[in-house]
């Protein structure tokens, strides 16, 4: 039941709203700034000697977290840093407008009594997304992960922990749809990236499956995944009736073995619809709303998001997810 749950809340969009999920991020390390340990300053300074051309945006702190890379608890401590530019114009009373303009994290570790900024990074991306720690190539501790994005492009850069505790990056997934987390599988942790399982960008309704990226030959390597695949070769908008009709043939072949798959069953509708095959799309609409419960998704990679998020029963969510996306499909 947890797993159904889990899916059914990530698989509505407006999931995006919610706060993604640090497993690394311990309330308390915040108190340091409250009272002065970290100095904001301090990251600033070291971003702007060591990145040139950032002294025209300014840079907060996102997010904060004890972290045990060095064996002895509370001693080392991740900051999560999201940079800004001021665009220049004033609103409300004279509020400055900003945009993103950067992503990192810094790093301090506890001296005597003092608290010391051992590194600063940047990665790839506009907008700082979050970050969490996880076994992610099975070295019994933690690589640190930092996620950015730039428009539709979602960023995954991962930093492993070396001897020295100078974090080195050693891999950088990307995605564009609801984009690459942490995830598990059992009990092991691996990389995902959750891609919209619906040919039909629906609004608000979207459904994100996950294509898995195993540590393998000092890399992660993404598994195979037709079903993903077909989705992102059938969802172009530019598609002549020749491709679309072979889609919806790959779709229909794929229900023939998956019955009872929601979104394998969305597709062939939307693709019936998009080729102008009124009695076809009339049944593939009958169908759907007649699978109502009895609706299968892949929740596999799922469970571990949002297992503390169980607001209401799996069942009134599966029926609320259906009733949302037939009636966004039905509406396009």
């Amino acid at each position: 039941m947890r797993l159904k749950l889990a899916v059914m809340l990530l698989a509505v969009s407006v999931l995006s709203s919610f706060a993604i999920p640090l497993y690394a991020v311990d309330e308390s390390a915040a108190d340091l700034v409250a009272r002065g340990r970290l100095r904001l300053a301090d990251l600033t300074d070291a971003i702007n000697k060591k990145y040139p051309g950032q002294k025209e945006n300014y840079w907060d702190i996102a997010n904060i977290a004890y972290h045990d890379f060095t064996g002895v608890p509370e001693v080392d401590v991740v900051v999560g840093v999201a940079g800004y530019h001021d665009k220049g114009n004033i609103y409300n009373d004279g509020k400055q407008v900003v945009e993103d303009a950067g992503a990192g994290f810094g790093y301090f570790h506890k001296e005597k009594d003092n608290w010391v900024l051992k590194q600063v990074e940047l990665v790839r991306g506009k907008k700082y997304d979050g970050f969490e720690g996880a076994d992610l190539i099975g070295l019994e501790k933690d690589q640190l992960v930092i996620y950015s994005s730039t428009d539709k492009e979602k960023i995954a850069t991962v930093f492993m922990v070396p001897l020295n505790h100078v974090l080195k990056p050693i891999a950088e997934i990307v995605g564009k749809d609801f984009g690459p987390r942490v995830a598990q599988d059992g009990k092991k942790y691996l990389m995902v990236d959750f891609r919209r399982a619906l040919v039909k960008d629906v609004d608000g309704a979207q459904i994100y499956y996950g294509h898995a990226y195993r540590w393998k030959d000092h890399k992660f390597t993404p598994e195979d995944n037709d079903f993903l695949e077909a989705v992102e070769k059938y969802s172009d908008a530019k598609l002549i009736d020749a491709d679309k009709q072979k889609g919806l043939a790959w779709f229909e072949d794929y229900l023939t073995a998956h019955p009872k798959d929601f979104c394998a069953l969305a597709n062939c509708y939307d693709l019936s619809l998009a080729l102008n095959l009124d009695d076809k799309a009339a049944d593939y609409k009958k169908k759907l709303i007649q699978l109502g419960m009895k609706a299968e998704l892949n929740t596999k990679y799922c469970d571990q998001w949002l297992s503390d998020k169980k607001m209401v029963s799996s069942n009134s969510w599966t029926l609320s997810l259906i009733n949302l996306v037939v009636s966004k499909l039905m509406s396009m």
